[in-house]
């Protein structure tokens, strides 16, 4: 499992930061990951405007976390 996740901070807060798993889209490949990362994170933003892109990452395999 290839997963996009997306790492946003408040544009008027930017230590306020949460990353964001773009639903339950899973990509074939780490390259398909990367190439589609720029397109969903400017579609969040669209839909979001208060936050920015601090990072992104492409994960394999590697289970949500849960805080405890």
């Amino acid at each position: 499992m290839i997963q996009l996740v997306l790492v946003y901070c408040l544009a008027g807060h930017p230590k306020e930061c949460v990353e964001k798993r773009l639903g339950m889209e899973n990509f074939p490949s780490p390259a398909a990951c990367v190439s589609n990362a720029q397109q969903r994170a400017i579609e969040y933003l669209r839909e979001h405007p208060q936050y920015v892109l601090k990072r992104w990452r492409c994960e394999v395999n590697v289970p949500k976390q849960v805080p405890t």
